[in-house]
């Protein structure tokens, strides 16, 4: 969770730069700045696929293998893990920093940024994207979606019963955890691949103004990790409550 929260609030300091250059169609920060606010979006989208991923997984680990995965289920292994995904985010972040340069539109006399991508650099970019796509959003969500559904599965068949009101609300909770990592990456990633093809005359249709309303869902992912983070560990500490005192009264008995 502290490497999530991490990564939203990199994110959010480069939005009054991102704001500004939107609300003036100008930039006057220099080559250096220009890097940053691209950037630190691809840097938060993808550590927070990664890290909602690993959440997911502990989840998956803890609810249906709570002994065997004791094991790896410790701070050391959470470290190397967290630490891992950090190393693949920050080697990502360099090309990604390196193609987001200023431009100068002499028809305007304006200086520009994000909009400086040559033929060539589409190409090559859009092969990046449909790889990272792949790597970093379709297979994590493939792992969360498959993992919720085990432990949403795992819970609702319990031999104990006696938490009904509780087992909803975790399972909403999940259920509302997979929607929202749905609603802010994969349209956004689909409107930036379309966006992409007609960039590379494939197709007519130009996905520009579809890809900004999508890029404003993958932004929300940064308000909303705290809200769905918060309500799904406040039911999940609740159920591990609820069981510690249902196994003292079996005892007593």
């Amino acid at each position: 969770m502290t490497n999530l929260a991490i990564s939203d609030l990199l994110f959010v300091l480069s939005l009054p730069l991102r704001i500004y250059y939107f609300s003036t169609a100008t930039w006057p920060f220099g080559q250096i700045l220009c890097m940053v606010p691209g950037t630190l979006f691809s840097v938060n989208i993808y550590s927070s696929s990664l890290f909602i991923t690993l959440i997911s997984v502990d989840r998956f680990l803890a609810v249906v293998y709570p002994l065997r995965s004791r094991a790896i289920r410790t701070p050391k292994f959470a470290a190397i893990s967290c630490g891992s995904v950090w190393v693949f985010i920050l080697g990502l972040s360099i090309p990604v920093a390196l193609n987001h340069s200023t431009s100068y539109d002499k028809c305007q006399n304006i200086t520009r940024c994000f909009e400086s991508f040559s033929p060539n650099s589409w190409y090559f970019g859009f092969i990046i994207l449909c790889l990272i796509t792949g790597l970093g959003i379709l297979i994590p969500f493939v792992i969360i979606a498959s993992s919720t559904l085990v432990v949403i599965w795992k819970i609702r068949n319990e031999a104990h019963c006696s938490m009904p009101d509780n087992k909803k609300k975790i399972t909403r909770m999940f259920i509302a955890n997979l929607l929202m990592y749905a609603f802010c990456f994969i349209p956004f990633h689909a409107a930036f691949i379309l966006y992409g093809l007609y960039k590379l005359k494939v197709i007519a249709y130009n996905f520009l103004d579809i890809q900004t309303i999508t890029m404003c869902f993958a932004s929300a992912n940064s308000c909303l990790d705290p809200i769905i983070y918060y309500f799904v560990l406040r039911a999940f500490k609740k159920r591990k409550d609820d069981n510690l005192e249902l196994r003292t009264l079996r005892s007593s008995v």
